[in-house]
């Protein structure tokens, strides 16, 4: 039975990932770069996760995996710099993004690529990725008032938060107690909290409003930082 709910569980979740995509290319929202790029992140995560039914060897498996947590993060911080407006957060993922995945490479060069040799930097790279999502949602959440693609955004961030702060359990786990759960049950975890995650992105790719006309969309962003009392005297 728990077989069962597993493959069921792992294929809803695999194609649950070309779902962003699919939004974006159907509401045209291609022109939207933080749409598309986050949209691309979970179509090249869904290619990815596709690969695990295939039947490779182990040291292949485990060489793909490797090279992919190595990208991962990376990755992310390089979708979060094109999509935040924040300078501060862009100076931050331009030091810490290259910086951190040449510790990866030069560790892997050292130690070898295999699961123990990510093992701290994993963790390390974890940490940095919620920063900069908890970090760009504050920066966020200052405005008053938000546009349709600005909410749609915040959900995302906020699938990001929970599927990466679902990361930091799976993590521990696999490397620190790897005899308190088996490898299904954190392969489970891992896609029943991508489920959730992908649920709340897609009402974010889904908000409405983000296709509304430029010239709407302005009026509303400068609108977020003028006092209520002001717009009701000005367009009364």
């Amino acid at each position: 039975m728990k077989s069962l709910f597993y493959q069921i569980v792992s294929y809803v979740a695999v194609g649950s990932y070309f779902v962003p995509i699919l939004i974006v290319i159907g509401k045209k929202l291609w022109s939207q770069i933080a749409f598309r790029l986050f949209a691309l992140y979970w179509l090249i995560s869904g290619l990815v996760n596709v690969v695990e039914f295939f039947t490779l060897s182990k040291r292949a498996t485990e060489l793909f995996t490797v090279i992919y947590n190595i990208l991962d993060m990376p990755l992310v911080l390089g979708v979060f710099y094109f999509a935040t407006c924040s300078a501060s957060i862009k100076k931050f993922i331009r030091i810490a993004g290259p910086g951190f995945l040449a510790a990866e490479f030069t560790n892997c060069l050292i130690r070898g690529f295999n699961y123990d040799a990510l093992k701290y930097l994993l963790g390390a790279g974890i940490i940095i990725v919620l920063s900069v999502i908890v970090w760009e949602i504050i920066f966020r959440l200052q405005k008053i008032k938000h546009t349709g693609q600005e909410k749609g955004l915040l959900l995302i961030y906020a699938a990001m938060l929970f599927e990466y702060g679902t990361y930091v359990v799976i993590y521990i786990f696999d490397y620190f107690l790897p005899d308190a759960s088996s490898t299904t049950d954190n392969f489970l975890v891992y896609y029943l909290s991508s489920l959730i995650a992908l649920a709340v992105a897609v009402c974010g790719f889904l908000t409405r409003g983000i296709n509304a006309p430029a010239v709407k969309e302005r009026f509303e962003t400068e609108a977020a930082y003028i006092p209520d009392f002001w717009l009701t005297e000005e367009f009364e």
